[in-house]
């Protein structure tokens, strides 16, 4: 016999659901204002640079548009998969169908491992920029 769902679960799960939706609104809502930032940069970085006679500010601004436009882009997944669960687990719940649930729970599951393996990405990074540090530290010491 599989697993039951009782009554106490079922409510866990619609207020889960509730709260993955209010969290999957406000990060839609950041991730269009990181889009309206982003442009932004991109086209104001030009303007400033021109206007400071800096090449630097420009490709700075260019750069940092673009870095928020990519923020942005990684946001959309997640954001997806956790309307999906939530959507998915409240129709489950409401009517007690088992597909249903397993949708939700499949891109629950989708979600998290996106963020697992954006995790690793940027510790990798992070111990990347460290051991530069150090060595950029190392070498100036030689330097001495």
């Amino acid at each position: 016999m599989g697993m039951t769902v009782n009554q106490d679960m079922k409510d866990d799960l619609l207020t889960t659901a509730k709260w993955m939706k209010f969290l999957c609104v406000i990060g839609s809502i950041g991730a269009a204002i990181m889009v309206i930032i982003g442009i932004a940069m991109i086209a104001l970085g030009s303007t400033i640079g021109g206007l400071a006679g800096s090449v630097g500010s420009t490709v700075g601004g260019a750069f940092l548009g673009v870095l928020y436009l990519a923020m942005s882009a990684l946001y959309i997944y997640p954001i997806i998969k956790g309307f999906q669960f939530a959507s998915a687990t409240k129709a489950a719940c409401l009517s007690d169908n088992e597909a249903q649930l397993a949708r939700g729970f499949a891109s629950l599951r989708a979600m998290v491992k996106f963020f697992g393996i954006l995790m690793i990405v940027v510790l990798v990074f992070y111990a990347l920029a460290l051991l530069g540090a150090g060595a950029l530290f190392a070498g100036m010491s030689l330097v001495k």
